[in-house]
């Protein structure tokens, strides 16, 4: 863990809430009550892995600050 990492919410958000009670210093409701993240890059953190790994319609993806690379979704 340590990265700084670049977060996003795909519009297939379906706003189940489980990103926002995972991660709340990462993600928070946006006017339409899909998920939005709060602010970038944020710190890599065991929230931040449950709530895009719990995500059950996998619309959150990650990449690496530094190198670019995607973190998340796994390729």
């Amino acid at each position: 863990m340590g990265r700084s990492l670049e977060v996003a919410v795909a519009p297939s958000c379906i706003s189940s809430g489980y990103c926002r009670n995972s991660a709340p210093d990462v993600f928070g409701q946006g006017p339409d009550r899909r998920s939005t993240v709060t602010s970038n890059p944020v710190a890599e953190s065991e929230s931040l892995w449950e709530a895009m790994e719990g995500c059950p319609v996998e619309a959150i993806s990650a990449k690496d600050t530094v190198t670019g690379d995607v973190v998340f979704p796994e390729e």
